[in-house]
C-alpha cells in the first residue's frame, strides 16, 4: 500500500492505471492506521489529490466513499479514550471535510445526504472524548480540529438551513467547556466554522447570548468538578476568547468584540 500510494503522490502511476476500487477500499480500509506517513502523508494526501486537485473520482465513486465513512468509519470506536480508534474516527471527518468541499462544487450529495450528515457530525462532536492532539510515535490524532474543519465546510454548503445553525454553534461552543486541555490550536480551528455560520448570516446576537452565559457556567462547573479539571476547562475559555477576540480584529464587528472582551474580564 506505502510503495502504491508513494507511486501515485510521485506522479509516477495513475490511479486509473490500477484497479481503482481495490485502490481506494484499502485506502479507507487503512484510513486509521497507527503509521503516520501512510495515514497522514500517504492515504490523506493521496484523497486530497484524488477528491479535490485532480477530481479522478466520478459522483457515484465520491457518494459511495461518503456513505461508507458515515457507516463504518466516523463512529468507530466511539466513547473510548487513549485507543487508537481516534485515529479512524479523526481521519473520517478530514475526508468528509473534502467530500463536503466537492459536493459543494459538483453536487452529487442529496439535500438528505446533507441532513444525515449534519446529524450524524453533532452526534459524533458530542460524543468524542478522546481529545489529544498529537500522540507521540503515531502523529496527529487532533479528533476536535478535524471535525471542525467538516463542520466549516458544512457550515458553507447551500443545502444547510439557517434553521440549523444555531444547532452547530452550541455544539462547538459546548466543545470549548471539556475539562481536558487543549493545547494544539483547537481553539482555532473551532472557531472556523464559527466564523463561516456568521458570513451566512448568522445573528451575532446568539453569539453574545453564549458570551454573556459563560461566567455562570463556569461558576456551575467549579461547583461541579475537582479543581484541577475546573482549571482546565477555564484555561480553554480563556485560550478561546482571547483567539476570538484576535480573530475579530479582521472583521467589522465591534460589539461582537466588546462582548468578547467583557467576558474575558469576568472570568
Amino acid at each position: 500500500m506505502k510503495l502504491i500510494l508513494t507511486d501515485i503522490k510521485d506522479g509516477t502511476v495513475r490511479l486509473h492505471d490500477l484497479d481503482e476500487e481495490r485502490v481506494i477500499q484499502s485506502m479507507l480500509h487503512h484510513i486509521g492506521s497507527t503509521d503516520p506517513e501512510l495515514r497522514d502523508q500517504l492515504i490523506y494526501t493521496v484523497f486530497y489529490r484524488f477528491i479535490i486537485e485532480d477530481e479522478q473520482l466520478t459522483n457515484e465513486q465520491l457518494t459511495e466513499m461518503f456513505q461508507t465513512t458515515l457507516k463504518y468509519h466516523l463512529f468507530y470506536g466511539i466513547g473510548e479514550t487513549a485507543s487508537d480508534t481516534v485515529f479512524t474516527r479523526a481521519f473520517s471527518t478530514l475526508l468528509i471535510a473534502l467530500l463536503v468541499y466537492q459536493d459543494r462544487q459538483r453536487g452529487f450529495l442529496s439535500e438528505t445526504d446533507i441532513d444525515m450528515l449534519k446529524a450524524k457530525l453533532l452526534a459524533y462532536l458530542d460524543c468524542e472524548i478522546d481529545t489529544r492532539g498529537y500522540v507521540p510515535g503515531k502523529g496527529w490524532a487532533h479528533s476536535i480540529a478535524h471535525v471542525a474543519d467538516a463542520f466549516d465546510e458544512l457550515a458553507l454548503h447551500p443545502h444547510l438551513d439557517e434553521t440549523e445553525y444555531g444547532d452547530m454553534l452550541a455544539a462547538l461552543w459546548n466543545k470549548v467547556m471539556i475539562p481536558s486541555v487543549y493545547v494544539h490550536d483547537e481553539d482555532e480551528r473551532l472557531l472556523n466554522p464559527i466564523f463561516a455560520l456568521l458570513g451566512r448570516g448568522m445573528d451575532e446576537h446568539e453569539l453574545i447570548v453564549l458570551l454573556e452565559d459563560l461566567p455562570a457556567r463556569l461558576r456551575a462547573q467549579k461547583q461541579q468538578l475537582e479543581p484541577e479539571y475546573y482549571w482546565h476547562v477555564v484555561h480553554n475559555v480563556k485560550t478561546f476568547l482571547k483567539s476570538f477576540f484576535v480573530k475579530l480584529a479582521d472583521v467589522n464587528r465591534p460589539k461582537l468584540q466588546a462582548a468578547v472582551s467583557e467576558t474575558l474580564q469576568q472570568i
